[in-house]
């Protein structure tokens, strides 16, 4: 069912030829008015003002005969005018006249740097922009570099939501009027984030699995990531976690645009004596890193590191401290840079012989699906792994270690085997080399002690409870310092994502669905928070201390619009399968109801539709 919106005068002249039928708030009324014109004859063009009631009247006024091909404020005064070929082919302008002041506000939508992001275009062409001012709410395409409201009687906009073209969100508060800003895309991570009570506060330990197993992901404009393994162990230091009531309390939330699929998480708690460490390898590579607890002697700093400028930074890495290495600047796109590394004396301590670990922690700003298909268009320098280099004993130097591939994520720690790499005779010197930005926060060396005796305990969680939570605040201490959730301060309660469609888990106790690696799991939405409690066991003994380790099994799928069919849960994930480049099916066809149907029925239950999120600025108007 069609119905009429306004009336053509003289239509088989006015529609004759070749004319465009283009949409603007003309009069700032805050309401879209209708402009026909003809773009290869030069007519009379004929406008349309949108009043109050949502009718379109037609502009008594006639304006001169022109071809029109375009509006925009030529005379800086916040109302567009019309940019006009006369008749004999000259330049012309239409300048936009009223007599009642109302209020208007021009966004300029932009990528967040010329260098450092591109996963878009530059000014987001292809986007939306939706506006809520009072009562009124516009939505328009991003179709030029800036794009243009009218606010009526309005003093201001409450909020600007803009979605870019590959789906990310960005939103700016408490707008005033008659003014132009300009919006940059926010730079983007990846994956859940783990919380931990340290004995006063809830605090942000890492990003945690899953994410290395993420579906979909393309690699380049034509492939779609394998999934190579989906089990992630991660270290909690002995001052990140203390028993809360005779607890370990850690919190999941999932607060990016991303779907999390958790079948299995545990907590091991690892005793040890007291004078060695505990690490885990937190790198994702392929083939993956091997899951072990790997014991050392105390760590030792690095006698000096100087960077491939030459500069001596010995001090930026010999503690954690929040000072991370940033000497490769910022490459087109976020992620990738220009080849670097960082050459580390280890001193002369280094044991001769036996097991040697370089125990690098940093974080990676990631790449994803809309960059790496970016990277594959043209001609750019694709991301290459870590690579460990050391003297080749003939002045120059060679890779011992290739393909290390990278930290998994912020705050993390990369654990590299350094037995028998040198060659004899040669200084106890190597170069960590990549082209990925990667800032290194501390480099140590240590004895490896595989002997050691350590007392693992494997705890299952005693209280596994899914629920909503929201958003965090977010920090960042400089450029070079990676984006850190606040947990004691939201940010926002309401969705702000839009949401993968599907069926999800049920809010409650999912402790059944965490018990096995059984593709049976716990189905995580943006904005949902996983509560874990972990029994404590006996403190131990005397000359021992306690460390941690989480471990978990799952897969992660983001709503960027490049990911291989991102917009839905489905397919849902399983051990059996390692691509997932085919589209998804109905639910009852999908492998994993087939296998489960009774979750279905008791815990897959939570239909999730991107409804909240669409409807946000329009309150109960648009439900």
């Amino acid at each position: 069912m069609t119905s009429k919106i306004a009336a053509v005068p003289d239509a088989a002249n006015n529609l004759a030829g070749d004319v465009r039928l283009r949409v603007a708030d003309l009069d700032n009324n805050g309401a879209f008015d209708l402009l026909l014109a003809s773009v290869t004859s030069a007519r009379t063009p004929l406008i349309w003002l949108q009043g109050e009631s949502g009718k379109f009247q037609l502009m008594n006024k006639p304006l001169a005969p022109a071809l029109v091909f375009g509006t925009a404020d030529l005379m800086g005064d916040g109302r567009l005018d019309l940019l006009e070929l006369s008749p004999d082919g000259k330049l012309m302008e239409a300048a936009n006249h009223g007599t009642k002041k109302y209020h208007w506000q021009t966004i300029r939508p932009r990528a967040h740097e010329a260098t450092g992001d591109q996963r878009i275009n530059s000014f987001g062409i292809g986007g939306e922009i939706e506006i809520r001012s009072g009562l009124l709410v516009q939505k328009q395409s991003i179709t030029s570099p800036e794009l243009h409201f009218g606010l009526g009687e309005q003093d201001g906009a409450e909020v600007a939501r803009i979605v870019w073209p590959n789906g990310s969100v960005r939103a700016e508060f408490a707008l005033k009027a008659d003014q132009e800003i300009v919006a940059e895309q926010r730079l983007k991570g990846s994956c859940p984030f783990l919380f931990a009570y340290n004995g006063k506060d809830m605090e942000f330990v890492k990003d945690s699995v899953p994410w290395g197993s993420a579906i979909g992901l393309r690699i380049n404009s034509q492939g779609t990531a394998r999934i190579a393994a989906t089990q992630e162990w991660y270290k909690i230091g002995r001052n990140e976690l203390v028993p809360r009531d005779g607890f370990y309390d850690l919190r999941i939330t999932g607060e990016l645009w991303e779907t999390y699929y958790y079948d299995y998480l545990a907590l091991m708690a690892v005793d040890h004596p007291a004078g060695t460490e505990i690490f885990t390898d937190e790198r994702f590579s392929v083939p993956p890193v091997k899951l072990a607890i790997t014991a050392v002697a105390t760590p030792q700093p690095i006698a000096r590191a100087i960077d491939d400028n030459g500069q001596d930074v010995t001090e930026t890495l010999r503690a954690l401290d929040g000072k991370y290495l940033d000497n490769f600047g910022r490459g087109q796109y976020q992620g990738v840079t220009r080849d670097h590394y960082v050459e580390i004396d280890l001193g002369d301590d280094v044991p001769q012989s036996g097991p040697l670990w370089l125990i690098a922690k940093g974080w990676l700003h990631p790449a994803d699906s809309s960059l790496n298909v970016a990277m594959s268009q043209g001609h750019h320098e694709s991301p290459q792994p870590l690579s460990l280099e050391v003297p080749d004993g003939h002045g120059g130097w060679k890779v011992a270690r290739p393909n290390l591939g990278f930290p998994a994520g912020r705050k993390k720690i990369c654990l590299i085997d350094l037995t028998d790499v040198f060659v004899p005779g040669t200084p106890r010197r190597v170069r960590l080399r990549t082209n990925m930005e990667i800032y290194w926060d501390s480099i140590e060396w240590a004895k490896g002690l595989p002997d050691t005796p350590l007392k693992v305990a494997r705890l299952a969680p005693g209280t596994a409870d899914l629920h909503y939570r929201g958003y965090s605040v977010i920090h960042q201490a400089n450029a070079s310092s990676p984006e850190i959730p606040d947990y004691g301060h939201l940010m926002a309660t309401t969705q702000i994502w839009r949401d993968l469609p599907g069926y999800y888990t049920r809010y409650g106790d999912v402790r059944e669905l965490l018990a096995g690696i059984d593709d049976r799991y716990v189905i995580m939405n943006a904005g949902d928070e996983m509560s874990l409690r972990f029994t404590a066991p006996v403190p131990p003994p005397a000359g021992w201390v306690r460390d941690y380790v989480l471990a978990g099994d799952g897969w992660i799928k983001d709503g960027d619009y490049n990911s291989t069919y991102s917009q839905t849960v489905l397919p849902y994930p399983h051990h059996t399968r390692r691509e997932y480049d085919s589209a998804p099916g109905k639910l009852e066809d999908d492998w994993e109801y087939r296998h489960h149907p009774e979750d279905w029925k008791t815990y897959q239950t939570r239909y999730v539709t991107p409804g909240i999120f669409e409807n946000a600025l329009r309150g109960e108007a648009g439900k």
